[in-house]
């Protein structure tokens, strides 16, 4: 047995519908395979960056749990068939660290555009600083100025040599 950390995007829509059947879905498929669960919750509901099976909302369910290590990728493609669980990440745990006491929920990055927390939302032409494209300069081959290229003098100026070789 090792222990695991599972962090699991679940459809927001059906989490608010039925929590319980919801999450209960993701611990059956977990226990089914010998997992025994540690410390598991509900962590947050976001805003998807891009929508993901067509949803634009998931709420985030974390869990700590030790199971044997052969039954990690039977879990993986239960989860993947699964309409309820959108994304899921499973992670080995290091051995030299503990297992947490409890789902401690850091907001490390701001939800600008959430309309539930008086966002102001994202304009199109309000794209900050680094990291997108057109930030990038010059670097792209049809931005770069062309550099000089040598001429012969007379060539330049339309005489020809008349073809003496």
């Amino acid at each position: 047995m090792r222990t695991y950390e599972g962090m699991f995007l679940l459809d927001s829509a059906q989490a608010v519908k039925d929590w319980e059947a919801t999450v209960g879905v993701v611990t059956g498929i977990l226990e089914r395979y010998g997992a025994e669960m540690a410390l598991n919750g509900k962590w947050d509901e976001r805003k998807l960056a891009y929508p993901i099976k067509r949803q634009k909302r998931g709420t985030y369910y974390l869990a700590y749990f030790n199971a044997p290590t052969d039954s990690i990728q039977k879990m993986r493609d239960d989860l993947l068939l699964r309409e309820e669980v959108l994304r899921f990440l499973i992670l080995a745990m290091p051995e030299d660290i503990p297992i947490p006491d409890t789902l401690d929920q850091r907001t490390v990055i701001e939800d600008d555009d959430d309309d539930r927390r008086g966002g102001r939302g994202r304009r199109r032409d309000d794209r900050g600083g680094g990291g997108y494209r057109g930030d990038r300069g010059g670097d792209r081959g049809g931005d770069r100025p062309r550099e000089a290229q040598p001429v012969d003098a007379g060539t330049a100026a339309g005489q020809s040599d008349g073809g003496k070789d």
